[in-house]
């Protein structure tokens, strides 16, 4: 049952007003990118100005800071750079090798040296035929028998040159130096494929122009390389470069941390059924070879539409009960997508509790939606679940989103993104912090 503490506490999400401060409408693309927060897109994640001031705000140097739903591990950057030790997870390995990379700061000059050996292997076969004397050991496929779907999504000239990366990354010595040119040839996937550059989700075009890829992923890797330098520097300066900052690829409902290890939570969870990671990060996955059927990929995923046979036990709110019995009168098939949903987020919100100490706060960025014309109250749905596990509600604060990378335009009845002339509403204009602590 829902206390009435919370419930006085749910009043405030009504007639909420926008704080301009959390907006950060006075960033630029260049700022929001820093350091190591450009090295490779990410849909839908939030700019690390906003985990650096949720961080400052609610722990201290030398604490433990978590983010089950790490992403691209923004949290983990702004953790290191302020002083805190942290830990992230996410069960999408490509989100685990970006968060790898970003979190690594490498000496400038020891990059400087592999960025050279890659530059004079790939000038080795400076013309897209020249394949012959390239190893094959280790590679995703050896120029003749590539798994289908990296040929529906790549030439095979842009697959030989792919692979001629890949073997120069390969041949580096340093774990580190291969996680972050490998993290720079993920980036470069999209770029070299068919799929459309003006497309977020997967759609060939077979007529687009396709650039050298090594040039890109060279032009790309160089990029990074600046950043990694201000990243260093930054860390050298705040005495931040023993700071531990560890990602894992594992499931946010099993955490590897101790009881009552960390001081903070601060993480932006998945949204029910309307953003299929799975699918947007098919051409990494299938590239690395983490991923043979996209069906079976998307299988651990929260929020996945696909592979739902059962209700979960527990919803731990009664709002998310009406909400699915909303959705099942509209439909069934959805109802239980939702139903799942909201009970794979109560068993996440089961293990941050485990972790957090008495007093911490867990701090969760969402924003509401709509799918098949009902709207899913996240924010409040995990509001009512967290108060039923022990926290108390601290602070809502509704953010309007100015530049999330998401698609902006929805079709209100199927909840599917739509192209702008046909969508009728715009999707996550704005969103909340849910601001909870784990009562004493």
């Amino acid at each position: 049952m829902v206390g009435s503490g919370l419930a006085r506490g749910l009043d405030s999400f009504e007639g909420l007003l926008p704080e301009p401060s959390w907006a950060f409408l006075e960033l630029t693309q260049k700022q929001t990118s820093y350091a190591t927060h450009g090295y490779h897109r990410y849909p839908a994640k939030f700019i690390p100005q906003l985990a650096a001031r949720l961080i400052r705000e609610h722990s201290s140097e030398g604490n433990l800071v978590i983010d089950p739903f790490m992403g691209s591990g923004t949290t983990l950057v702004e953790a290191k750079l302020l002083r805190r030790r942290s830990i992230g997870v996410d069960i999408n390995p490509v989100a685990h090798l970006v968060a790898q990379a970003k979190t690594q700061a490498i000496e400038p000059t020891r990059l400087t040296h592999a960025m050279e050996q890659l530059v004079e292997r790939l000038s080795e076969h400076a013309q897209p035929s020249l394949f012959t004397g390239v190893e094959t050991q280790s590679l995703p496929g050896n120029g003749t028998e590539w798994h289908e779907r990296l040929r529906y999504w790549f030439s095979e000239a842009t697959l030989c040159q792919l692979a001629q990366i890949q073997q120069a990354i390969n041949r580096l010595e340093s774990e580190a130096e291969r996680t972050f040119f490998n993290c720079a040839l993920s980036h470069t996937l999209k770029s070299v494929s068919y799929w459309h550059d003006r497309s977020v989700k997967p759609m060939r075009k077979l007529d687009k122009p396709i650039p050298d890829a090594r040039r890109v992923f060279l032009r790309h890797a160089k990029r990074m390389a600046h950043g990694n330098r201000e990243f260093w520097n930054l860390l050298c300066e705040r005495d931040a470069l023993d700071i531990p900052a560890v990602a894992y690829c594992a499931d946010a409902r099993q955490l590897p941390a101790e009881d009552l290890s960390a001081s903070l939570v601060v993480t932006s969870p998945p949204y029910v059924t309307s953003y299929e990671y799975a699918d947007l990060h098919q051409l990494s996955a299938l590239w690395f070879g983490w991923m043979g059927d996209l069906r079976e990929f998307r299988e651990g995923f929260i929020g996945r539409s696909n592979g739902v046979h059962s209700l979960p036990a527990e919803l731990g709110s009664h709002r998310a009960a009406r909400i699915v019995a909303q959705m099942e009168a509209v439909n069934p098939r959805k109802a239980r997508e939702v139903a799942l949903y909201f009970g794979e987020m109560y068993d996440s919100f089961r293990e941050m509790q485990r972790v957090l100490k008495r007093g911490g706060y867990l701090c969760i960025v969402i924003g509401n939606t709509h799918l098949c014309g009902v709207e899913v109250q996240n924010a409040q749905v995990f509001a009512e679940q967290l108060e039923s596990l022990g926290f108390s509600l601290e602070r809502v604060i509704l953010r309007e989103i100015p530049s999330k990378i998401l698609p902006r335009t929805r079709d209100k009845t199927t909840g599917k993104f739509a192209r702008t002339l046909d969508a009728d509403y715009v999707a996550y204009p704005t969103e909340y912090i849910v601001v909870v602590r784990k009562r004493a």
